[in-house]
């Protein structure tokens, strides 16, 4: 015997009291979502900074030259074996926080064989600088190191700075910042990189004023940071 439907405007095979509420169909849900965000493309400076041109002479580069800072007269020039004592006198005068930002890590003082391991580069391949003042007995007196090494495949070069702290805010380090792309880019290279502890704010600014990009290290409190070597403008304050 057939069953009979209770409720004659209602089609068979429905419950009674329950309406089927309109469905958005699948396609329609997909449309609607947001699109999902391709992940972020590693950061390649070979490719995000504009090339080099062909290598040039850099030795008028490497020339001593004169610079004011804070209307004192200074040099700055290459860094010779003969500056051994200069450097060790400058190492001593570092705070515990100008060696952790520096070096991240506690290092010992500076010793002979670790001065002349430093000062004893071969400034066609690696650069280190120093910018002196002249002191009143004639002698110089070295308040600041930039230096870069060379890469493996020697394409850029890592590079590294420290400014005594009575001589911080008044351009020595954005001078010898300057002054070691302009060797890059004479010899080549597109980019130079370094490693900056994040809380040192004054050397990423100085990096950002130079076009640098910046990256986290991740599991480090450390930015990994890239500068051009296309931009930079005479050394100088």
């Amino acid at each position: 015997m057939a069953n009979k439907n209770p409720n004659p405007g209602m089609p068979a095979g429905r419950g009674v009291g329950k309406r089927r509420l309109p469905r958005r169909s699948a396609r329609r849900r997909r449309a609607s979502a947001p699109p999902a965000r391709a992940p972020a493309a590693p950061f390649d400076p070979l490719s995000a900074f504009r090339p080099a041109p062909p290598p040039q002479d850099d030795a008028p580069l490497l020339q001593p030259h004169e610079l004011s800072f804070g209307g004192l007269p200074y040099v700055m020039r290459p860094l010779v074996l003969a500056d051994e004592g200069r450097l060790i006198s400058f190492s001593n005068s570092h705070t515990g926080e100008t060696i952790r930002q520096r070096y991240g890590y506690r290092i010992s003082e500076m010793t002979h064989e670790r001065a002349l391991r430093l000062l004893g580069v071969d400034q066609s391949r690696d650069v280190a600088l120093g910018v002196f003042e002249r002191a009143a007995d004639g002698e110089d007196v070295l308040h600041a190191v930039g230096r870069y090494l060379l890469d493996a495949a020697g394409k850029s070069a890592e590079m590294a700075f420290v400014v005594r702290e009575t001589r911080r805010g008044l351009g020595i380090c954005t001078a010898l910042v300057r002054q070691l792309l302009q060797i890059a880019r004479a010899r080549g290279m597109s980019y130079l990189f370094a490693q900056v502890q994040a809380d040192n704010a004054p050397m990423l600014a100085v990096f950002r004023s130079q076009g640098g990009r910046m990256r986290p290290i991740l599991g480090a409190d450390t930015m990994e940071v890239f500068v051009p070597t296309s931009i930079p403008s005479s050394p100088g304050p």
